[in-house]
């Protein structure tokens, strides 16, 4: 760096910036932001939010997760053939996005609130849908899993531990069985 501009810079007796400096650093700081923000002459077209299909139901989900174990515990050495059967705790639920207007009065000293809650609308092809802010799925609550090799009790025990690490529950709820001949 050139003697000038380190001068222009550095205060010689602290080594210390410059306030002079620091302020058009600022001053150039905000020029650029004013100039590159500036409101442009093009029209901006609406943006088309794609929101994902909810369609699928409860019964779709356990036939999904059923179809899932069944390939995963049939790769398992000495399973064979492997069919489960799968119990679920209640039904999917939606929850939906809400906006909430409230209001007080106060009279006589008393005060007394009101609440409203609106669900949130979103505009689609096929007209105005709820938003959709998560999806519960219900819990497993059983699972039967009934396979060729389920007479040998090391297989029948990796099993049952597969089923449970897999879905998150516990060993209690699975029962495996085996498969007629």
């Amino acid at each position: 760096m050139s003697e000038k501009i380190k001068s222009f810079i550095f205060d010689k007796e602290s080594g210390k910036l410059r306030l002079g400096f620091l302020v058009l650093l600022g001053i150039v700081g905000m020029l650029l932001i004013l100039f590159s923000g500036g409101e442009s002459d093009e029209q901006t077209e609406p943006v088309e939010i794609s929101l994902p299909s909810f369609t699928d139901s409860t019964e779709d989900y356990r036939l999904k997760l059923q179809s899932d174990l069944e390939e995963i515990l049939s790769s398992i050495s000495g399973a064979g053939r492997v069919s489960v059967m799968l119990s679920l705790e209640g039904t999917t639920e939606y929850v939906y996005a809400q906006q909430i207007h409230s209001s007080s009065d106060v009279n006589d000293g008393k005060t007394s609130s009101d609440y409203e809650n609106e669900l949130v609308m979103v505009e689609q092809k096929d007209g105005k849908t709820a938003l959709v802010t998560k999806i519960l799925r219900p819990k497993v609550s059983g699972v039967l899993i009934v396979c060729d090799g389920a007479d040998n009790i090391l297989l029948t025990e990796q099993l049952i531990n597969s089923a449970a690490s897999a879905l998150g529950i516990t060993t209690a709820n699975i029962s495996v069985a085996k498969r007629k001949a």
